[in-house]
């Protein structure tokens, strides 16, 4: 009997008590398991399932075989528009605050958060409800599009628009305050219910600079291009918004191998994510800028296969591949590029082919590994104007790390008679900061570029990204005697007639008296005068951007500006930058949810790179577009 066993205490506890409790916890385990557990799915070969549908194996080439684009999908690579209400001041009592009640609640509440009404800020004399009858405020619609890769704290253009149904009849002059951007934020019902603010937007607003200059129009088609407007590089993303790639076969040993490959192609850790068994998170390296294509490009053409002996047998497969007739070439020139230097040995022979294409292809690979002989390449071709990719080339090396022999090449471009090739390396120059163009911010409103060429004189202004006028040419002044009016004649610009001065003179509706400002004929003078640049004391102008662009074009074409070429005064050339297509861009943006996903579905299909073929890039359905597109036009369109 139990009684009579001996029994052995244990931490106060009789040992045979210990045993009960072990073979009761054992029994009741499997009765909960049994009841309430659910047994895991597994696949066929006995692994777990994956909540992803695996795809069928991707048909690529030969020379693809074992890369990244064989085994995953690129998603997340649609424009993600974002939106709110906002209000715009400053305006020539153009504007209206006509919206729903929602959104004038909405936009009352952000006019308290401004300040207005506020004793602290003194504009307590300035009721919310004062600016919504006042026709110098007007609520609009702001929209942005946030592109693939975006990093946190990227610029953005951002467009600016009337509310339908409101009578604004003019944006011009205006500035937009700050306004948060989120997904479906301008819901005319509920504006201020998203909770996530992915961008913000704030800045002056730039209309059609053709329509600046007049005054109010019956033409149906000036009137609608004032109620739109954008703010370039008014917008700041406030998050990251990552690449994706998509296993077609999800298993997490795999998106773990993938993760660990790109971490050590890209010499960086932050690149690649593996957040489950399917999904691979892609950040973009500081060194591809804005450019996502370029990076998503590298990343997809990237081989799992590391080691040397790999790499030079498939730069070589690569070389012979590159010859054949309508060869992949972008695509075989991203894997070139993704192999690093040991394929610069079969690039080398191929960047002077005979096929145009083909050198191209091959020099822009070694270029991007950092070949100094590709980079000498790219230049001899970006010199050549009967050369299909010349724009391409030195789009290429003004996307290169500076450095001053990349420099060197890009400045003997600004000589050129091609205005697109100089335009496109005077960007290169000012993006990467060179010492051959001085730039001057003028009153924290756009940069001026001064910069020195022996070509035809042009005076060029951006439309997206940062507001920029460039002055190209040699001693560019205003031509004497002056005499220029605008604005209905409340502005003129006049030369003295005893000394070789301007005196510009401006008496508008929203001063309380004449301004008069004196400048040299120095067009880069002139230039900061009407930005609101001057000496300490003196009378100044306050354009702003827009303003300062429609009066140089509208000098430009009156042949007012002009510099000094082959030792003769000619008559400058005025190029508006063309316009970025915001608006069209967000009409083909893919609708958004009301509840976005967290995480985008992956297309069934392969979604790779076009690629350079003879007549310009071949996408992968074949269809092809010029090899060079132009990047500027010489008179603005109706927006």
């Amino acid at each position: 009997m139990i009684r009579n066993q001996r029994v052995d205490w244990i931490d106060g506890r009789p040992h045979w008590g210990r045993v009960l409790i072990i073979l009761c916890a054992c029994l009741i385990v499997p009765i909960g398991l049994g009841c309430g557990g659910k047994k895991k799915k597994v696949d066929p070969a006995g692994r777990l399932a994956s909540r992803y549908q695996s795809l069928p194996p991707k048909q690529v080439p030969a020379f693809l075989k074992d890369s990244i684009i064989e085994r995953c999908d690129l998603a997340n690579i649609e424009p993600f528009p974002v939106s709110g209400f906002g209000l715009v001041a400053n305006l020539h009592d153009t504007g209206d605050s006509f919206a729903g009640t929602a959104v004038r609640e909405y936009i009352r509440t952000l006019a308290v958060k401004h300040g207005f009404g506020s004793k602290v800020r003194g504009l307590d004399n300035i009721q919310p409800e004062d600016i919504l009858r006042d026709p110098s405020f007007a609520i609009v619609r702001v929209d942005a599009l946030i592109p693939p890769g975006a990093r946190k704290y990227q610029r953005l253009d951002v467009l600016v628009s009337a509310l339908e149904g409101n009578n604004t009849t003019s944006l011009a002059h205006g500035d937009l305050y700050r306004t948060d951007l989120k997904i479906n934020g301008a819901n005319m019902q509920a504006p201020g219910y998203a909770i996530d603010v992915w961008a913000t937007a704030e800045g002056s607003i730039f209309v059609n600079p053709a329509y600046v200059l007049t005054g109010p129009t019956a033409d149906p088609q000036v009137r609608l291009s004032l109620r739109k407007g954008t703010i370039p590089n008014g917008g700041v993303c406030l998050m990251d918004r990552a690449l994706v790639l998509r296993l077609r076969q999800p298993q997490l040993s795999m998106a773990r191998a993938i993760e660990y490959r790109l971490d050590q192609a890209f010499q960086d850790l932050s690149v690649a994510a593996a957040k489950d068994e399917a999904i691979i998170l892609l950040y973009m390296p500081e060194k591809y800028g804005t450019d996502w294509a370029h990076f998503a490009g590298v990343v997809t053409h990237t081989f799992l296969n590391p080691t040397p002996d790999f790499a030079v047998a498939k730069a070589k497969q690569l070389a012979e591949e590159a010859v054949k007739l309508n060869a992949p070439l972008l695509d075989i020139s991203y894997c070139w590029e993704a192999l690093g230097p040991m394929a610069v040995p079969f690039i080398a022979p191929l960047m002077t082919h005979e096929k145009p294409e083909v050198a191209f292809a091959a020099a822009r690979a070694g270029a991007c590994i950092g070949d100094l002989a590709a980079q000498s390449v790219l230049m001899e071709i970006a010199k050549r104007n009967d050369h299909p990719f010349q724009i391409e080339a030195v789009q290429t090396l003004g996307k290169l790390p500076s450095s001053p022999v990349i420099n060197q090449m890009l400045r003997t471009l600004l000589d050129t008679r091609q205005t697109l090739v100089r335009l496109e390396a005077y960007r290169a120059l000012a993006s990467h900061g060179d010492s051959s163009i001085l730039s001057r911010p003028v009153n924290n409103k756009f940069m001026l570029d001064i910069v020195s060429s022996q070509g035809p004189p042009i005076l060029y202004a951006s439309r997206s990204g940062m507001p920029r006028i460039a002055v190209i040419g040699n001693r560019p002044a205003v031509a004497m005697p002056a005499f220029f009016t605008a604005m209905d004649h409340r502005f003129s610009i006049s030369s003295a007639t005893d000394r070789q001065l301007l005196n510009l003179f401006y008496r508008g509706p929203k001063v309380r008296s004449p301004i008069s400002v004196i400048s040299s004929p120095d067009l880069v003078e002139l230039i900061e005068r009407l930005g609101g640049n001057g000496a300490p004391g003196e009378q100044r102008l306050d354009f702003d951007y827009c303003v300062v662009v429609a009066l140089l074009q509208a000098m430009a074409e009156q042949k007012q500006l002009v510099a000094v070429y082959q030792g003769q005064r000619v008559p400058m050339t005025f190029v508006l930058q063309e316009s970025p297509g915001l608006e069209r861009l967000l009409e083909q943006a893919p609708p958004i949810p009301e509840s976005a996903p967290t995480m985008p579905q992956a297309p069934t299909t392969a979604q790779a790179p076009p690629t350079v073929g003879a007549a310009g890039l071949i996408g992968p359905s074949g269809q092809t577009v010029p090899a060079a597109s132009p990047a500027v036009e010489t008179a603005p369109q109706a927006q």
